[in-house]
């Protein structure tokens, strides 16, 4: 008998796609990795599961001109705050506008329990704040989370932070410095795990990626067709 599904699970945050014919049942508090597929005057949309968009006011991913901040193609980290049974329209409220670092994510977080499903953030985001206290065994950075009522804070064990051996650690990381880290695990009383050295891998695999794509695949744009070139360029080749 298949055990039911524990709603507090990882997995519960990235369900995968409903069978053929069986509606989603998408759950207010779920935390999604999702692509921007159109950016209209009021609303931004995103892919839900290939067949249904959710949206998200534009005004909570606009810069202070107006701007968007995100592109057709940009993946972000976006919670459901809204489901209308009636029109079946669902409202999004975006957590990060940095995409979910899936090499991360996916990767075992041993005995720590899952994220919660209302957690503001979820394994894989990446974060940036402030030093707010060195500790011997790690650092903690205090960071604004999109739409959280107050700033988030989580701990950087030393043997993430990708210091030397034997590094004095408030020297390295001085009080009120900016840190850039990427979420390894989120435990039951909402502790947060971070580590820079896997934020620091995660990107340098998306950059070698992106680099063996090309701008135009890097963009969402699909790849051109190879040519060989003019008669002239061939004879050249040959002499």
């Amino acid at each position: 008998m298949k055990s039911e599904e524990d709603p507090n699970s990882f997995a519960a945050l990235f369900e995968a796609s409903p069978k053929k014919g069986a509606p989603r049942q998408w759950r207010l508090g779920d935390v999604l990795d999702l692509e921007v597929v159109r950016i209209g005057k009021s609303e931004i949309f995103v892919a839900l599961d290939g067949k249904q968009e959710g949206y998200i006011e534009a005004a909570e991913l606009s810069d202070e001109h107006g701007n968007p901040t995100v592109f057709m193609g940009s993946r972000i980290a976006a919670r459901i705050v809204q489901v209308d049974r009636g029109t079946g329209a669902i409202r999004l409220s975006p957590v990060s506008t940095e995409p979910i670092l899936p090499a991360v994510a996916d990767a075992p977080s041993g005995a720590a329990p899952a994220a919660q499903p209302q957690a503001a953030v979820v394994p894989g985001m990446k974060v940036k704040g402030k030093v707010v206290n060195v500790e011997r065994y790690g650092v903690f950075v205090e960071f604004p989370v999109l739409g959280a009522p107050k700033p988030m804070r989580g701990l950087v064990p030393v043997s993430e932070l990708g210091a030397p051996r034997g590094a004095d650690l408030r020297k390295t990381f001085p009080l009120g410095s900016e840190l850039s880290a990427t979420v390894l695990s989120v435990d039951d009383r909402g502790r947060l795990r971070l580590s820079v050295t896997a934020l620091a891998a995660a990107e340098e695999r998306r950059a070698f990626e992106s680099f063996v794509a090309g701008p135009d695949q890097a963009k969402g744009k699909p790849a051109p067709k190879p040519t060989f070139g003019t008669f002239a360029d061939l004879i050249k080749k040959k002499s």
